[in-house]
């Protein structure tokens, strides 16, 4: 994704991108290939201590439905 690179060289240390059609989480980094998290697969980053959680977390908590009508 061109756009994430633009980031990514602008000096930005992660960037999400959040799918709601596909359930997942795609995660950038500048120095290390990407992530792509769906489901129950723990999302844990050193530079967000603390944080685990998992992609059907956040898509639940935001109330986005597991299929589209």
């Amino acid at each position: 994704m061109r756009v994430s690179r633009d980031y990514l060289d602008a000096g930005v240390l992660r960037v999400w991108v959040v799918d709601s059609k596909a359930r997942s989480i795609t995660v950038f980094y500048p120095d290390a290939p990407r992530q792509i998290y769906m489901g129950d697969t723990l999302l844990i980053d050193s530079l967000f201590e603390g944080l685990e959680l998992t992609a059907e977390q956040v898509f639940n908590k935001a109330g986005i439905p597991t299929t589209f009508q």
